[in-house]
């Protein structure tokens, strides 16, 4: 009878178990929502340009905030949702939420608008405001270019506009210092095609990460001020108010998993090679 060859070291460190990795993963996982432990981050050019774009909205114009996002993309978009709103009080802005894709997204945005809202005691109706979900996409928009109270015509509580105190001098396109599109799906070409390029009326948008290269055209050509990708996004973007909140745990947790991932392909591969020498 043959004898069953031992296995050395390298070649056990080859073959891993599964459920050692899956284990690994998990400690590492709960190690840094417990105790997290921050790379340094440096903004993207493309988040930096949102910043910056909130910073340079006029005080006395409105920035919609079109929430067109709902459960399904939530873990990106909600983080996003919350640091814009952040950057925007943080200024002294003032904004508007939309929904021209989900009537779930506009509960989801609006719970958002409150929590940052008691953070820096501003107040539905004189800082912000909730327009709710309004069909019709491309007419909705075509609308606001126009006729801001005669296309919204009431809130998300059916508070007609007129009753809103933020929107006594808010009438058309001239009034919107900046529009900011929240979306999981392509809603940004409408705001392009029918507000931003018959206005001019400067436009941003964050987006799912799988969405983003799609985008950075219209940033090259400067119809886009900037960019929010994914959760990174949202945590550069808290890392620029200075107010690290989910995104950037969010980011830590990713970053310390990606580096166990990578260490443990260094290690199979490592195995794999001197077990062969071994052999050999």
């Amino acid at each position: 009878m043959s004898e069953t060859p031992s296995t050395g070291f390298w070649q056990r460190l080859e073959q891993i178990p599964r459920a050692y990795i899956y284990l690994l993963l998990a400690v590492v996982v709960i190690w840094q929502l417990v105790f997290p432990i921050r790379f340094e981050m440096s903004p993207s050019p493309s988040s930096k340009g949102v910043y910056d774009a909130i910073r340079a909205a006029p005080a006395d114009k409105l920035i919609i905030l079109s929430a067109d996002w709902d459960a399904s993309t939530e873990a990106e978009t909600g983080p996003q949702t919350t640091a814009i709103m952040r950057a925007i009080l943080s200024g002294k802005k003032k904004f508007a939420i939309l929904n021209l894709v989900s009537p779930a997204g506009v509960k989801l945005a609006d719970a958002r608008a409150v929590a940052v809202a008691k953070e820096y005691n501003a107040t539905r109706g004189l800082d912000w405001c909730n327009w709710g979900y309004k069909v019709g996409t491309s007419n909705v928009i075509i609308g606001l270019t126009k006729n801001i109270p005669g296309t919204v015509k009431s809130d998300s509580a059916g508070t007609p506009v007129g009753k809103i105190p933020m929107m006594a001098q808010v009438h058309d396109a001239r009034d919107i210092g900046l529009v900011i599109e929240i979306s999981g799906s392509a809603m940004t070409e409408y705001w392009i095609q029918f507000f931003q390029g018959v206005s001019g009326t400067p436009l941003a948008n964050a987006i799912t990460a799988v969405m983003a290269p799609g985008y950075y055209s219209y940033l090259d050509s400067k119809q886009l001020q900037g960019m929010l990708v994914g959760a990174k996004g949202a945590a550069e973007l808290e890392n620029l108010e200075g107010r690290p909140d989910r995104a950037m745990r969010i980011m830590d947790v990713q970053s310390w998993a990606h580096l166990l991932i990578l260490l443990l392909v260094v290690v199979g591969n490592l195995g794999y090679l001197l077990s062969r020498r071994g052999n050999r």
